[in-house]
């Protein structure tokens, strides 16, 4: 499964960002060269709707729509040269509901999602294998319409504690950075996929959600965070079978499944909060633990499943310069490791990423970003146990590089060149080298 959503690491880098940009707007509000609004047009292709925009807001109502698109070729290697165009139409609406009705501290979240078009791994890169084990773009499943989040959440303590339950998203808040999105492979955004291949599908990434209650609590000092989370493991209604059919095409069959449950912890790690004239970074210990069925990758008939799941990460984001003190831009790096602890259920026994990610490069384009990343994942061993009975080639292991420069042009909207080289597409040795091209375009309306 695939995400779009490009949240923070932290609520406080979203909170510092959100201070210096209310500080650059005031200031011109004061010199009278613009008029104050959280919707410019330099941000939004349809800006303040005469001003409408901004009283909803007042009463506590907000509305933002979103379009993605990622056309991608296969100029060289893989089995077939050619492209596809696919896109994502997002719907967000929230609702400030102290605001509305007096419910303390409680906002309201539905998202909507319509994905259509086709998938360049599995049409052109490694079409006999369904695909190579990294989807060159990250928009690709649940091609239909979807209901996604439909969630409240609740900040208590002075915001240092925050609750969210309902249909929520366990990749919205675990093994995430606001990072990964600055690529269009989706082993990276927006998370690393070792974590997505159990049979039946059990952790929720955009547009897929599932009942579930999430809790976070910051410390008074901001260094150290505890998110902790629980989830209904039977996303699709397939009560613990591979090959049963699915239930929950468009997300609006919100029964309890029945495949027991998904448990989500990390710990996080705040280097330098809040300090302009050092380096912040953030890193995290987490994993999460699975007690239904899931299919045994080591046997020939599909049907046949172990019990339980588990797998373990640890990520690491730090800033590695910035121009000055107090700057938003500056280079970034990330790493992520993630290891299986369950081989018979899960595709991956590793996978390593690591990336570089300047934002601003130059003053003059502030809101511009440079992408280089490299990710690789190991098969297990299990899972060759099937292949060689069957007769097929053994899997190994998949490399992908990443480089892409995306333009702020304004307006809400961002056009993003990008290139992959895709390393032993579907890890079997018997499919050439791979090189994809293409772009994402965005649109906030």
């Amino acid at each position: 499964m695939t995400s779009t959503s490009r949240t923070t690491t932290s609520s406080r880098a979203t909170a510092r960002a959100t201070a210096c940009s209310a500080a650059v707007l005031l200031s011109a509000v004061a010199s009278g060269s613009v008029q104050a609004t959280d919707y410019p047009t330099s941000h939004f292709l349809t800006g303040n709707w005469g001003g409408l925009r901004d009283t909803w807001q007042q009463q506590g109502f907000d509305f933002r729509l979103n379009y993605t698109t990622e056309p991608m070729w296969n100029v060289q290697g893989g089995e077939r040269r050619g492209g596809t165009y696919l896109h994502n139409i997002g719907a967000d609406f929230r609702v400030d509901l102290e605001q509305v009705m007096g419910v303390p501290a409680t906002r309201f979240l539905l998202k909507l999602s319509k994905r259509d078009g086709d998938s360049l791994s599995a049409d052109y890169i490694a079409p006999s294998a369904g695909g190579n084990l990294f989807p060159v773009q990250q928009i690709f499943g649940g091609q239909t319409f979807k209901v996604a989040n439909v969630q409240l959440n609740t900040r208590l303590l002075d915001d240092r504690l925050d609750l969210a339950y309902g249909r929520i998203i366990a990749n919205d808040d675990f093994l995430r950075s606001d990072l990964y999105c600055q690529f269009l492979n989706n082993a990276i955004c927006g998370s690393p996929k070792a974590v997505f291949f159990q049979d039946p599908f059990a952790f929720s990434a955009y547009p897929s959600a599932q009942w579930g209650a999430r809790a976070r609590f910051d410390t008074g000092d901001e260094r150290w965070s505890v998110q902790l989370g629980v989830y209904d493991a039977d996303i699709n209604l397939q009560r613990g079978n591979p090959t049963g059919k699915a239930h929950n095409k468009f997300g609006d069959s919100w029964a309890l499944g029945d495949n027991g449950v998904l448990l989500a912890g990390e710990v996080h790690y705040h280097l330098n909060p809040g300090a302009d004239t050092l380096l912040p970074g953030t890193y995290k210990l987490g994993g999460h633990w699975m007690n239904g069925d899931y299919r045994d990758l080591a046997a020939t008939d599909l049907s046949t499943t172990v019990d339980g799941n588990a797998m373990l990460w640890l990520l690491a984001d730090q800033m590695l310069y910035r121009p000055q003190a107090g700057d938003e831009r500056g280079l970034w790096g990330f790493a992520a490791w993630v290891r299986s602890l369950e081989d018979r259920a899960n595709l991956l026994d590793d996978q390593l990423s690591l990336g570089l990610v300047y934002r601003g490069p130059f003053a003059s384009r502030p809101r511009d970003s440079l992408g280089l990343a490299f990710t690789r994942g190991w098969v297990t061993d299990a899972a060759n146990i099937a292949r060689r009975a069957d007769g097929l080639a053994p899997q190994h292991a998949e490399s992908v590089y990443e480089l892409n420069y995306s333009f702020a042009l304004g307006r809400g909207i961002a056009l993003q060149p990008d290139v992959q080289y895709i390393q032993d597409p579907a890890a079997t040795g018997t499919i050439q080298d791979a090189w994809a091209v293409g772009a994402q375009v965005t649109v906030d309306f």
